[in-house]
């Protein structure tokens, strides 16, 4: 239980410090017209990786984060970001987690659809954002950069699981059920 709970607070300080970072850091919105938002890409990455438990916690820390420091109504991004973890928690044994691809395609889709359900949620509440062909675009390229941050989450979640897990114990070199005493008559 003890680690579990220090794997969970890891977990929600690096959450925190993805979305103060991609809230202050001003550089991708110079260069891209738009400020990317990668917590769908971690919604996929816990969904593939963790339990029921992670998935809704991140979802509802993440969406609460996010939304105080967007123009978003508040608890507007919890919906979206628990459907697709949930949704790929779901069916992560049917997918093949480990594959870049498959990686970088839950990640895309996993963008588009966080995209889509926070547009439908923003007009059932008759909040009309400014919808277009930039809009469009800049979602589309905000899918394209999901789709890539997951294979950097897993790679980072591999080099974490090394500085804090023990390597396996090895007995030695020589497999001792292999051997045998073979005497003779004399003995």
């Amino acid at each position: 239980m003890n680690f579990k709970f220090n794997k969970m607070l890891l977990l929600l300080l690096g959450v925190y410090f993805l979305i103060f970072l991609q809230s202050h850091w001003q550089e991708p919105r110079r260069w891209l017209g738009f400020q990317p938002d990668f917590t769908p890409a971690l919604m996929v990455f816990v969904g593939l990786t963790m339990g029921a438990g992670y998935v809704s916690t991140i979802a509802l820390m993440s969406g609460l984060w996010l939304d105080s420091l967007s123009a978003n109504p508040f608890g507007m991004s919890i919906f979206p970001l628990f459907i697709v973890g949930w949704i790929v928690f779901c069916f992560r044994k049917k997918i093949m987690a480990v594959e870049f691809m498959a990686q970088i395609y839950l990640g895309i889709v996993g963008g588009l659809l966080v995209f889509l359900l926070q547009l439908i949620l923003l007009k059932l509440l008759s909040i009309n954002p400014l919808i277009g062909w930039e809009m469009l675009f800049w979602s589309m390229l905000n899918a394209f950069l999901c789709g890539l941050a997951v294979p950097i989450f897993y790679l980072l979640h591999k080099w974490f699981k090394s500085l804090f897990s023990h390597s396996s114990y090895e007995t030695g070199k020589w497999r001792n059920n292999s051997r045998q005493i073979v005497r003779g008559k004399g003995y």
